[in-house]
């Protein structure tokens, strides 16, 4: 791995990644016996309550749609389909897709209900709008633990950002405002306590790491070897 890469990347075998499956293994199973449950009802009951501003309420519901399954599945074919960014647009992609399997079968399995706290924007919204769930199977519609939206939001931040961070350290640590910034817009419309975007953010990275080495982030994506070695068969 170059020395390039941000403090974030790790190895699959090293001690911080082994560090963050137990953290997650072990917040799991916190999550899913209710301990956190009096940390996390006061904060959306705070969030419930700050609602009504038309401006503000528009500008979390921006901010939420930025962080939709829809959104960030085409930021990634777009980069996919850029020379310079494919490499990095590929395993982002297939990071999108594993992560969405995952969450959708853990959410049953850890059974954590979304927060009974209703989002009433103080403002009219077009006809066919509405607040994206964070799981798009019935079977898991209706749990929040962990928050979909976070784990998408931590990936683009980890690999696009490691991206960045080669070009310019500032604005390689500046993309990961973007889980922050989703992180309390989930919890702003309700959709997730805060705890679940910490269970999120860790799956994000588990997976992003798992991907980013599977894949050799670090190499760059060269079609043109396949193609020299087909034109030497052919000859």
């Amino acid at each position: 791995m170059e020395s390039a890469s941000p403090p974030w990347m790790s190895r699959t075998r090293s001690i911080k990644f082994v560090a963050f499956v137990a953290a997650f293994v072990v917040f799991s199973i916190i999550v899913a016996s209710g301990a956190t449950n009096a940390i996390d009802d006061p904060v959306n009951r705070f969030a419930k309550s700050i609602q009504g501003d038309p401006g503000f309420d528009t500008a979390m519901l921006a901010i939420t749609t930025v962080g939709d399954v829809g959104t960030l599945f085409l930021f990634a074919i777009i980069i996919t389909i850029i020379r310079r960014t494919r490499k990095v647009g590929m395993i982002f992609l297939i990071t999108i897709v594993v992560l969405a399997i995952f969450i959708m079968y853990m959410k049953p399995f850890i059974g954590r209900p979304v927060p009974p706290y209703e989002f009433a924007p103080a403002v009219e919204l077009p006809e066919n709008f509405g607040i994206e769930g964070d799981s798009l199977t019935p079977f898991s519609a209706g749990f929040s633990y962990p928050s979909g939206h976070m784990a998408r939001a931590t990936a683009l931040a980890f690999i696009i950002g490691y991206l960045l961070y080669r070009k310019s350290r500032i604005a390689g640590y500046a993309v990961w405002a973007f889980p922050v910034m989703i992180g309390i817009t989930r919890v702003y419309v309700q959709q997730h306590y805060p705890m679940d975007l910490i269970g999120g953010f860790l799956i994000g990275v588990i997976v992003s790491v798992a991907l980013s080495n599977a894949m050799k982030i670090w190499q760059p994506f060269q079609l043109s070897r396949f193609k020299g070695k087909e034109g030497e068969q052919k000859a």
